[in-house]
């Protein structure tokens, strides 16, 4: 009997971690996201989007320009006992953004949030809070409509021309 019940506990904590979103988990949402693009220098619109999760409070995990993007959370966690650091809070949400070049000058940008902790009833959307951040950042000429920024926005969005 008592088998039973450690293996129940062992099956219900492996759902309940399986819901979890980690870091590397978030990076493998991409494409999931809601997409925007503009029409600037890449390096600019890098250090809009890092302003953008700094400034709603968004502590960075992970940041590669490279490969154009960056992953933050909203908890920062704080550890007492060193011997802790491993343990991770399942409070709080993830939020990665993925630059992707679309056409010279043009750049795709994606915002992927997601609770931490799969079961989060309370956890925040942060798309639009950091496309708002991202935009006030911006010239109103990486906006600029064009045909450009338009067939960006149709292939990210799945809309067909015409």
């Amino acid at each position: 009997m008592i088998g039973r019940s450690a293996l129940a506990v062992t099956a219900l904590a492996s759902v309940l971690f399986a819901g979890c979103v980690t870091t590397r988990g978030i990076v493998e949402e991409r494409g999931r996201g809601e997409t925007r693009c503009y029409a600037i220098d890449y390096l600019d619109l890098w250090t809009a989007a890092q302003e953008a999760l700094q400034v709603n409070g968004l502590v960075l995990e992970r940041a590669n320009r490279e490969n154009g993007f960056f992953v933050a959370r909203t908890y920062e966690p704080e550890v007492e006992d060193p011997e802790d650091m491993a343990l991770e809070s399942d409070a709080g949400e993830r939020v990665a953004v993925f630059i992707e070049r679309d056409a010279p000058g043009i750049w795709a940008v994606e915002i992927v949030s997601r609770p931490i902790f799969g079961l989060d009833v309370t956890a925040r959307d942060w798309t639009r809070p950091v496309f708002l951040s991202l935009e006030s950042q911006l010239p109103d000429t990486a906006m600029d409509p064009n045909e450009d920024l338009a067939a960006c926005v149709r292939v990210r969005t799945g809309q067909l021309p015409g």
